[in-house]
């Protein structure tokens, strides 16, 4: 498995898990840490790029990315404006993840070669070429419609168009982003796994939360969990709450990012100290343990390019796990699970005003959150990586 994050997303450690459930040896090569960690999935093999001859260039970029990242937000405007003169002007996309990766990944030779996103697919091929292996491509977004500038994405989707038809399964999160690869690439099959959790029986209500925040028990804790960069609404999100006329509403916000020093002066600004705060972000073997201690889960994802439009991100499928009814944006996918499979309700969330109207209606039929909770007993297991990872291995068995 070929990774371009630091960070190794949930969905490839559950596949990773799935795979060797069902008789797969799992090698995942990612991107280099920052700094050293006890604690690293020992499938994780990290590139060593500074031993490759041809990765110099590639190197100097990644430290100047480095350092901007600690001073910049990861989404904001400034940041994108210098990926984007970064790829323009100093990077071959596709060469410069060839230069990283090729070098240590000849020295993991495979029957399967999964590339996770379309950073890592050019490797990918080159690697199951030389192999004589498989490829399998797992789309974790539509990648080539995020914010970027137009020459970026046209840059992203003639890689994408380049390889995609040589993979012998393509894989993505949702029908709609399948929908929209089978029809721009003339594909057939494309295989929907969602990024579902793995569940356990959840436990007697947990007040971890309101006691951590001196809540009262009978406030009702919305939660926000993920991280906190621009162009996921938390701004708006939390001048919501000064909007809101139900004192019993409060607001924690889980995780961590560079917004996070903002949001909190924001939250001091305007005088929410004692219905905003923020947790820092937990480890993932704990998160649904703390998850489960909120009464509702938010997402107010705006459609502020076509891959944000068709987003599921994880922290629905947290939501569910953790036996949360949800409140979301009104988009396809969302609108899709949550509203379809009678979980909660999506709507306006593009405003503090409409947030605030949208909270409260939310909270206020309680009649209406307790069927939202039973549905949610038997969706949970409907929407569990147990199911989810059943239909993920069914699908390798083809490559044995």
């Amino acid at each position: 498995m070929l990774c371009n994050d630091r960070q190794i997303d949930r969905r490839i450690l559950l596949q990773a898990d799935s795979l060797e459930e069902d008789g797969w040896q799992v090698t995942i090569l990612a991107m280099p840490l920052d700094e050293s960690v006890a604690l690293d999935d020992p499938r994780v093999v990290r590139i060593g790029a500074l031993t490759n001859p041809f990765a110099h260039r590639e190197n100097r970029v990644l430290e100047i990315y480095r350092l901007a990242s600690q001073y910049l937000p990861m989404n904001g405007p400034l940041m994108r404006l210098l990926k984007s003169i970064a790829w323009r002007l100093l990077v071959d996309k596709e060469r410069f993840y060839l230069n990283l990766f090729l070098a240590n990944g000849r020295q993991h030779v495979a029957n399967v070669v999964v590339a996770h996103d379309l950073p890592m697919l050019a490797v990918g091929r080159a690697l199951a070429n030389e192999f004589r292996a498989y490829l399998i491509y797992d789309s974790h977004e539509l990648y080539t419609e995020q914010e970027f500038s137009r020459q970026q994405q046209a840059s992203w989707a003639k890689i994408e168009h380049r390889h995609i038809k040589t993979c012998d399964q393509v894989i993505t999160v949702n029908p709609s982003i399948a929908r929209e690869l089978e029809a721009r690439y003339g594909l057939a099959g494309v295989a929907v796994i969602h990024n579902a959790e793995r569940i356990s029986p959840l436990g007697p209500r947990s007040w971890y939360l309101h006691e951590r925040f001196g809540i009262p028990r009978e406030g009702r804790i919305l939660l926000f969990q993920g991280g906190f960069s621009a162009g996921r609404n938390l701004v708006e999100l939390v001048k919501a709450m000064v909007l809101l006329r139900d004192s019993r509403v409060y607001l924690v916000l889980l995780g961590d990012g560079q917004l996070v020093n903002a949001l909190q002066r924001l939250v001091e600004r305007k005088g929410l100290q004692s219905r905003v705060y923020l947790h820092p972000a937990v480890a993932q073997a704990r998160l649904l343990e703390v998850t489960a201690a909120a009464d509702a889960g938010v997402i107010p994802y705006q459609s502020i390019c076509l891959n944000n439009y068709y987003c599921t991100p994880n922290k629905l499928f947290e939501f569910i796990a953790a036996g949360l009814p949800i409140l979301a944006s009104d988009l396809p996918e969302l609108r899709r699970l949550v509203e379809g499979n009678q979980i909660g309700c999506v709507g306006d969330l593009s405003t503090p005003s409409a947030m605030a109207k949208m909270i409260e209606a939310f909270f206020a039929d309680e009649l209406r959150l307790q069927r939202w909770r039973e549905r949610l007993a038997a969706v949970r297991e409907e929407l569990s990586w147990q199911k989810e990872g059943e239909s993920f291995k069914q699908l390798y068995r083809a490559f044995k």
